[in-house]
């Protein structure tokens, strides 16, 4: 770690995994970063596209003690190319193969194929009837197909595919209200616990978005030596969600992309940027639509029916569920749905189903700058050293929106940046624990003509790609956006600084006029209640979380009688994988659902190291 005095930083100074991590910043809970031209690739509050409301992060090489940040990992490379799945009849394409769980049965997959019929029970059906979702969960009897099958990604050093890892698909109705009509494919990945405290239960993981894919993000960084705590010594189940990763139909928007290359050296208005996005989103709606994608079947309730029917599929009574970002939202739905799948859940960075992202995204986004601002005014030498940053930040931003900077950064090159660009870039980079504590040296740098820093992290947070937006907006529009009105959208703005609300705004507003062409059904009213359980249950907090903040937890904890909630200081989006102090917590709850969790190490966590 550099010295505090100084701020000749290098990328190896922080090289923490969640620098790369699989779903945060990259697929996290929050609107696709909006392309923009030169360099002004988002808007306050959007984060960065890759992730993931996204994950846990990519692991180090070795892990830290309670209390100490991980070490150091290098930044991982370049995704293996998505390697075509097997073509069943019927079927197109596969995203990644979601992971089987029991070496048993995925011999007797491989070997005979597993046939999986579902037939709800009375209770089932009553249930769903009682919250409103029957249409989403049919009663007639559908065939849900497990087949194994080679791995999409190429497994790390020391795992051997057969033995450590087994992939495949699952097949089931695009509509269930249809089960005899279009069949899609969900990769599947399934990595073996290790120890000799490995659970016969499962754990489920649910990665972020909604849009992210798991599969390309984790899998080829699950190595024999960190296979232990990734899995937490449980066998660990991989889902590529519908529309998502290596599943197909993917529901990819490549014309967002060519968008974002076309206008790279333009200089565009708000209005201007607004009609092109919404006519890239118009393209890609039309082409997918043509292509026999029935966008209305993709939202949180399918996703939900798919978890319900990988698990039975495998031959589990039960599973432990995992979710992170949007993944919470998913593992909510679990439970209300299909409480009997469940042994226990952890919700990481929580996104509870009664909450709206559109109209809490300028609140959280000012939360997270009165969050950092905080943590540097409390610290001495923070407070010393980068005098007035608050001050400083808003000024930056009305000075850089009249008068933007220009630098040079290794992935993009020249970037053009503006003062929402700039709100943009540091909401974007609280999600990720290790670049917390540059952020004020950062604002004041810029304030002073100084760019290196900037220049040198600027590509991690806006790296793009890794998006399925067509399922990002297919979620997103009958879920959130489909209950709001153009007033609400100003309402929101309002509560956020002057100087960052008319970004805010702008970019809530793309959304909203995307979902004006997507043409996707609201989802029915209960989806949007909040999720009542007795399931045993454990809540992961990050400190300084820019778009799941702790109050998303304590809200999800208020209607889920045995649960735990627990708030880690100077963490970001994603707890798990950040500190052995959280994993620690995660692995006595698993052990024992039903009992408290000891959480004595929180007190040795250090709040931010600021530079």
């Amino acid at each position: 770690m550099a010295d505090n005095n100084n701020n000749d930083l290098h990328y190896d100074d922080f090289p923490d995994y969640t620098l790369i991590d699989t779903n945060i910043p990259y697929r996290e809970y929050a609107p696709p970063v909006q392309p923009k031209g030169n360099g002004q690739q988002a808007r306050p509050g959007t984060p960065p596209p890759r992730g993931e409301m996204m994950s846990p992060p990519y692991p180090p090489t070795n892990a830290a003690p309670p209390g100490q940040r991980p070490p150091s990992s290098p930044f991982p490379p370049n995704p293996v190319p998505r390697p075509a799945p097997p073509q069943p009849p019927s079927m197109k394409w596969v995203y990644v193969a979601a992971g089987i769980l029991g070496v048993v049965l995925v011999i007797v997959a491989a070997t005979s194929g597993v046939f999986f019929y579902r037939q709800q029970s009375a209770t089932q059906i009553a249930h769903i009837q009682a919250t409103a979702t029957a249409k989403a969960i049919p009663t007639p009897a559908y065939k849900a197909t497990y087949h194994a099958a080679s791995c999409p990604f190429t497994p790390a050093s020391g795992i051997v595919e057969g033995q450590d890892v087994n992939c495949g698909f699952l097949a089931v109705p695009e509509n269930r209200d249809q089960p005899h009509g279009k069949t899609i494919q969900l990769a599947v990945a399934i990595f073996k616990g290790s120890g000799n405290d490995a659970s016969s239960v499962p754990d489920f993981y649910l990665t972020g978005g909604p849009g992210g894919g798991v599969l390309s993000d984790l899998g080829p960084f699950i190595t024999s030596s960190n296979l232990r705590r990734i899995t937490l010594s449980h066998d660990l189940i991989l889902l590529d969600q519908r529309g998502t990763g290596y599943s197909r139909p993917a529901l990819d928007c490549p014309e967002f992309t060519d968008l974002e290359n076309s206008t790279a050296n333009e200089t565009l208005t708000n209005a201007q940027e607004n009609k092109l996005y919404v006519q890239a989103a118009q393209k890609c709606h039309d082409r997918l639509t043509k292509s026999g994608v029935d966008l209305n079947m993709y939202t949180t309730i399918a996703n939900a029916t798919d978890v319900h029917d990988l698990i039975g599929a495998l031959g589990y009574k039960q599973v432990n569920l995992y979710g992170v970002s949007y993944g919470t939202r998913l593992a909510l739905t679990v439970m209300r749905l299909f409480p009997n799948d469940i042994r226990s859940v952890i919700l990481d960075s929580t996104v509870p189903t009664q909450s709206n992202l559109f109209t809490a995204l300028p609140a959280v986004t000012q939360h997270a700058f009165d969050v950092l601002f905080h943590g540097c005014k409390i610290d001495a030498h923070c407070n010393s050293t980068n005098p007035q940053v608050e001050d400083i930040f808003y000024s930056l931003v009305t000075r850089m929106n009249a008068h933007p900077i220009s630098f040079h950064d290794a992935q993009y090159g020249p970037v053009q940046l503006n003062g929402d660009g700039l709100a943009s870039w540091l909401f974007g980079a609280q999600y990720i624990t290790r670049l917390i504590p540059l952020l004020p040296s950062v604002i004041m740098q810029i304030n002073e003509g100084n760019y290196k820093l900037i220049a040198q992290y600027y590509g991690y947070v806006e790296f793009s790609g890794g998006i399925s937006y067509g399922m990002y907006y297919s979620v997103e529009c009958g879920e959130d956006l489909a209950f709001l009105k153009p007033q609400d959208l100003v309402n929101a703005a309002n509560v956020a600084r002057p100087e960052m609300r008319a970004g805010l705004l702008a970019n809530i507003q793309d959304s909203y006029d995307v979902c004006q062409i997507w043409g996707q059904k609201p989802v029915p009213a209960a989806q949007k209640q909040p999720v009542t359980s007795s399931l045993p249950t454990l809540i992961l907090s990050g400190e300084y979380d820019p778009i799941t903040p702790p109050s998303n937890g304590k809200a999800a904890q208020s209607t889920l009688s045995k649960s735990f909630f627990y708030q880690f200081p100077a963490t970001g989006h994603g707890v798990f994988y950040t500190d052995t102090c959280p994993d620690t917590i995660m692995m006595d709850f698993l052990r024992q659902p039903t009992t408290k969790p000891d959480a004595a190490c929180i007190a040795s966590m250090p709040e931010p190291s600021f530079q």
